[in-house]
């Protein structure tokens, strides 16, 4: 993060001179140190962060193509003359531990078109589906079982 931190600072400097990179250095090591005391985060949460970055990349690349083929899924009954819809809401419980990966998983649900988040109570999901063909295999989705693995990695 302290890495991260310092090139953001270049970034928005534009420029590079001796002046800017030791005040960039000094800044982001008082961010970074401020971060760690108030905020509870460590460096534990980078070498953690590090470790899941491939799968981070997965997982982003399965949510662009099921948001695709949910696109065209949703297209397919925006465009047909028929409104045969059956719009279905489906409970189920996720065995996600970590709050932010529970997050993750109902806002990629939500930016998935035709499904919507309808609600969190600690493991149990609501999902309001455009259709039932939609609603199918929800709780067992892909993105359930990426973001299970990158639990699983968080106690190795």
């Amino acid at each position: 993060m302290y890495i991260l931190l310092f090139l953001l600072w270049i970034v928005l400097n534009a420029r590079i001179t001796a002046e800017i990179v030791a005040f960039g250095l000094v800044i982001s090591g008082a961010i970074y140190w401020f971060m760690c005391r108030y905020l509870e985060y460590s460096p534990k949460n980078d070498i953690i962060f590090l470790k899941n970055l491939p799968r981070a990349v997965v997982y982003l690349a399965v949510l662009f193509v099921e948001i695709i083929k949910s696109s065209l899924i949703a297209m397919k009954f925006v465009y047909s003359k028929k409104m045969d819809i059956q719009p279905q809401i489906v409970f189920f419980d996720v065995p996600l531990k970590s709050e932010f990966l529970r997050t993750i998983l109902a806002n990629s649900i939500t930016i998935t078109p035709g499904t919507i988040t309808v609600n969190v109570d600690d493991n149990h999901f609501c999902v309001h589906a455009l259709d039932y063909s939609i609603a199918q295999g929800i709780e067992n989705s892909v993105f359930l079982k990426l973001l299970m693995e990158m639990e699983a990695s968080f106690d190795d």
